[in-house]
């Protein structure tokens, strides 16, 4: 799990010539926009009331803190006879990255062993069904509900809701990489805490515009909160440094922890604000929308866009993972997911200079931001007219008729005409197709010497 070996990727010609359409395009926009000419200061105060609102209180700290201490308990009566001895449990995810709102779900891992490796998928499934097992016997006692395995998942997890206290847990069974890379960013938080603040923001929008569902194809938390670090490192000058910097001493926590304070206060020369970092994070990635299909990738370890094509290619956003640089952990966004995120980026950087040209208030561009709107499904397109066709039907019953009335009248037998056949000799049954409703079909038996017969 070496992250630095992706670093001299950095270094390729392609690399390099996406970063010229980068900074092209990105020049573009900015012209465009002409943002630098616009007083800012409503706008961060709309943004910091906005994270002020949303920021979790004490009183959610400890609700998760008191779920973690209930999993704690069932994880000793669940797994007392396990081979691989009593798991730790460790929080990953929003809550461990303390980017998280009083909503947010409390991911959990529940790990085995003190090495890197990770158990067996199937050993993880199995020990899941006995936690699910277990969370499904406290269901019927009322402490627990909504009790949900999710195993066919890349990470499969268990999802309930603690009745006690309030709070949804997506349990999984050793995840160690997802607890390194939250530990990681929330070290890394403590750089700059402009980076906490836009996470939280562009979090909440993209909740409200529910584009913030792996589920639904679009953007994971995670790829959210890689997108904003690279924004940060990618300003001029840069607020975060490149991974790979504070990675020098290996990745293990303690290591990082200690060369990350070297780098505090690093981006004190930028003296953005957030309002801008806010709208600038938007119209960077507008700028950049029709690169994702060139090859175009967010590098968390250079701190800077780099070219990459993936084994498997995606249709929408690449995001390289710091920790293991061969996976894209915006990989779930397809074209339609992409589609629907860009959708979003472009109408709100309309609504961001809608309300820096004054033509809305701050407190309409809170709720265009960050309100869930309600979805206007587009009417139906009226069905196509009907045109009539003419169908064969398979044959399904029989008429019949003796050839008496025939009988040395004809040379040959009568033969049915409109898809039917001729069967038998002096007592003949002609199968006919059913008549198609609402009318009934005249069907003809021809016969050589009489002409044909109508039969209705």
């Amino acid at each position: 799990m070496d992250s630095r070996s992706g670093v001299a990727e950095e270094n390729t010609a392609a690399s390099k010539g996406i970063r010229k359409k980068v900074k092209n395009s990105e020049s573009v926009a900015l012209r465009r926009y002409k943002i630098d000419t616009y007083n800012l200061a409503d706008l961060d105060k709309v943004l910091n009331d906005v994270y002020c609102s949303c920021r979790p209180v004490s009183a959610d700290y400890d609700a998760r803190n008191d779920t973690l201490k209930h999993l704690d308990a069932l994880a000793l009566d669940v797994f007392y006879d396990s081979k691989g001895g009593r798991p730790v449990l460790k929080a990953y995810g929003s809550f461990a990255m303390d980017m998280f709102f009083a909503r947010s779900d409390l991911d959990v891992s529940f790990n085995f062993g003190d090495g890197a490796s990770e158990l067996p998928r199937d050993t993880k499934l199995q020990f899941l069904g006995r936690f699910a097992e277990k969370l499904r016997s406290l269901q019927g006692e009322g402490h627990v509900r909504n009790v949900v395995s999710i195993l066919s998942a890349r990470v499969p997890i268990v999802r309930f809701f603690d009745q006690r206290t309030c709070v949804e847990c997506d349990l999984a069974v050793d995840s160690k990489e997802g607890v390194l890379n939250s530990r990681i960013i929330q070290i890394i938080s403590q750089i700059d805490d402009r980076f906490q603040k836009l996470c939280l923001l562009i979090k909440h929008w993209a909740k409200a515009h529910d584009v913030n569902s792996a589920l639904h194809k679009t953007l994971n938390s995670i790829s959210i909160t890689l997108l904003v670090a690279h924004h940060l490192q990618t300003q001029n000058p840069p607020i975060l440094p490149p991974f790979s910097l504070l990675f020098k001493d290996g990745i293990d926590p303690p290591n990082v922890e200690k060369r990350t304070q070297e780098f505090l206060n690093w981006g004190k020369r930028n003296k953005e604000s957030l309002g801008r970092l806010f709208v600038s994070f938007f119209v960077k990635l507008q700028s950049v929308e029709f690169l994702w299909r060139q090859g175009l990738c967010v590098s968390l370890l250079s701190g800077l866009w780099i070219s990459k094509r993936w084994r498997k290619a995606g249709a929408g956003i690449n995001v390289e993972d710091f920790i293991d640089v061969s996976q894209n952990v915006a990989r779930v966004v397809n074209e339609r997911g992409a589609k629907k995120i860009y959708g979003s980026i472009n109408k709100t950087v309309e609504d961001l200079f809608e309300f820096l040209n004054g033509k809305v208030d701050g407190a309409h561009l809170k709720d265009m931001l960050f309100v869930p709107q309600p979805v206007v499904e587009p009417p139906p397109p009226p069905p196509p007219p009907v045109q009539p066709v003419e169908v064969y039907h398979k044959p399904t019953h029989h008429i019949n008729y003796r050839c008496d009335e025939f009988k040395g009248r004809h040379n040959k037998r009568p033969r049915l005409g409109n898809g039917g056949h001729y069967v038998g000799d002096d007592s003949h049954a002609i199968d006919l197709p059913p008549p198609p409703p609402p009318f009934g079909r005249v069907y003809t038996i021809y016969c050589d010497k009489f002409g044909p017969q109508n039969l209705t």
